[in-house]
């Protein structure tokens, strides 16, 4: 998961901006980002087996800096207090652009697929 996250995180450092949105909410979630003014996504991340999301629909984030993390043991205790996030499940931070807080989503696992042409 940290090598994922990296990946993603390099992906995005990469360029001069992403937007993202939510693409899909059945079981996983699935948000699309966007480093152009095309319609077409250039990356695609999955969260696998959601237990909890605290999400904006769409936001920026600041490709200067890293923007997905695996959220600290105080964060985790937090949310877990509030949420009880069960035993197995990751809790994942997001850091997006002009948002006071940052958006959590528990899950067991992350991928994405580089799809568009800005890769």
């Amino acid at each position: 998961m940290i090598e994922t996250i990296r990946k993603i995180n390099e992906f995005l450092n990469a360029h001069t901006w992403c937007d993202f949105n939510i693409i899909d909410l059945k079981g996983n979630l699935k948000i699309g980002g966007r480093t152009s003014f095309s319609e077409k996504h250039d990356i695609i991340i999955t969260f696998e087996d959601i237990f909890y999301i605290q999400c904006l629909y769409e936001w920026k984030t600041n490709t200067a800096n890293d923007s997905f993390f695996i959220s600290d043991i105080d964060e985790e205790r937090s949310i877990n207090l509030n949420y009880s996030i069960e035993q197995g499940y990751y809790l994942l931070k997001v850091e997006a652009e002009d948002v006071k807080h940052p958006l959590y989503i528990s899950c067991k696992n992350i991928t994405f697929e580089v799809v568009g042409g800005n890769g």
